[in-house]
């Protein structure tokens, strides 16, 4: 395919998640017609705790001029001291300060998912993008014929390239990428829950610090087998926890089930945690917990299709567990770089998305693996090692320079013309050593603190 007058370029993105969203708009800003196609039929208004790190964060900070992400700190964790790590028993183990440079104040965003979803797919319609909400994508279209999508009514969407942020069910990864399904259980699953705080609580003991008007409350909890995050904000209104507990049991059709709250405060007794922890289970109203299975998908070969001229990126490239504390942000990377290189492409979708790749494959491979890692180092902890006095940091929140200070939008923009002589000149190699370096790692001994101190105890 040649180049394409950008204005003329119809960029169609399926699943409107943050990767996708990201896409969609950044496209948008660049002149392309993007076309955002969702199953839901509005904007997703459920969800609990989600969090943007800066190197998220800075990619909504420069829409608007700062309008977009002034309303989603509105409804974030805006007044937060410190990020406090416990002991399963209740021993505070140390304290961090929750916002590690001043100048990222409005890049580290962190609170309920629906409220910020509502936001970004607001400022998404308001510059145009063309937002097909309700429709569900049951086909891909990758030939010289047609490249587009298939809707449940039978209706075609086409265009000139077509971009699967469909999720960690993604339709893609078997239709445009040619691979069967493979889900596996990770051997870990979630409870996680979101409620409003009443005046009730404020009146019972072990829930009052959550409901305290100022600072917000950012805690971490670490036992065997058993992490559990806890945030309060809006003044002591909204509080929000998950926890992440072995599961080994087969995975169904769907991931996510109504949760139980005999069942997981079962997890929170056979683990010790502390009363607290239990109160704050106890407390959830029944139709708010939900149990939600954590499935490791094996990083991909590629993200595309053979033509070039179709790609998935988010989690249908790269689903993330939890404690990589990273999903989201690299959903928001992929759809920020993707939007560059068409634009630095003129048009030539081919060239754009093997450049696409050639960025993001190995950051996003390292930082996906590190899921894994940080999770075995929370539920394998031995608190009275000698490696855990000498690095209490190791429980730490990855929060690694290499990792929050970089601007992909920037690295893009640096790396799109030498990448894309490699892929006109056909250089030879691995996509590995074709792609841009990680970055760096999560070995202990190599970690570049994003912030002013290591954690001591």
């Amino acid at each position: 395919m040649g180049s394409k007058n950008l204005r003329d370029l119809r960029v169609i993105v399926v699943g409107a998640g943050f990767a996708g969203l990201t896409a969609a708009i950044e496209c948008r800003l660049r002149g392309m017609h993007s076309i955002l196609v969702e199953s839901h039929p509005t904007s997703r208004d459920y969800g609990d705790i989600l969090d943007f790190s800066p190197n998220g964060g800075m990619h909504f900070e420069r829409w608007a001029d700062g309008k977009v992400v002034r309303k989603l700190m509105e409804v974030c964790l805006n007044d937060t001291d410190t990020l406090d790590y416990y002991k399963y028993d209740g021993t505070l183990l140390f304290s961090e300060p929750f916002l590690l440079k001043p100048e990222d104040y409005y890049r580290l965003l962190a609170g309920h998912r629906g409220e910020m979803h509502q936001i970004i797919c607001d400022y998404a319609e308001e510059i145009g993008v063309e937002m097909r909400f309700g429709q569900k994508v049951v086909q891909y279209l990758d030939s010289d014929e047609k490249l587009g999508v298939v809707v449940a009514s039978g209706e075609e969407i086409l265009g000139d390239v077509v971009v699967a942020a469909d999720g960690p069910k993604s339709l893609a990864r078997e239709q445009v990428l040619g691979l069967p399904e493979s889900k596996v259980n990770s051997g870990y699953a979630i409870y996680r829950a979101y409620y409003n705080l009443t005046d009730e609580h404020r009146q019972n003991p072990l829930m009052a610090p959550f409901c305290r008007k100022s600072p917000n409350v950012a805690r971490l909890w670490v036992g065997s087998h058993l992490h559990m995050f806890v945030y309060s904000w809006k003044e002591g209104k909204d509080i929000g926890w998950v926890f992440t507990h072995k599961d080994d049991e087969d995975i169904g059709e769907s991931w996510s089930y109504p949760g139980n709250i005999t069942d997981a405060l079962a997890y929170l007794d056979a683990a010790h945690f502390e009363p607290i922890c239990k109160e704050i289970v106890r407390q959830t109203p029944p139709e708010k917990l939900v149990d939600y299975k954590l499935v490791w998908r094996d990083p991909l070969k590629t993200w595309l299709s053979p033509s070039f001229r179709s790609c998935v990126i988010g989690d249908a490239a790269h689903c993330h567990l939890p404690t990589s504390a990273q999903g989201a942000c690299q959903a928001v990377e992929d759809g920020v770089v993707l939007a560059v290189c068409l634009e630095r492409a003129g048009g030539d979708v081919p060239l754009a998305l093997r450049v696409f790749e050639r960025v993001r494959f190995n950051r996003s491979h390292v930082i996906h693996m590190s899921s894994v890692s940080v999770r075995d180092d929370y539920h394998f902890l031995d608190f009275e090692s000698e490696l855990f006095r000498e690095n209490p940091g190791i429980i730490s929140v990855p929060r690694q320079a290499w990792v929050l200070d970089f601007d992909a939008r920037k690295d893009a923009e640096e790396n799109f013309e030498r990448l894309a002589e490699d892929v006109r000149s056909g250089r030879k190699g691995t996509l590995e050593e074709l792609s841009l370096p990680a970055g760096g790692d999560f070995e202990l001994e190599n970690r570049d603190y994003y912030g002013p101190q290591k954690a001591s105890l």
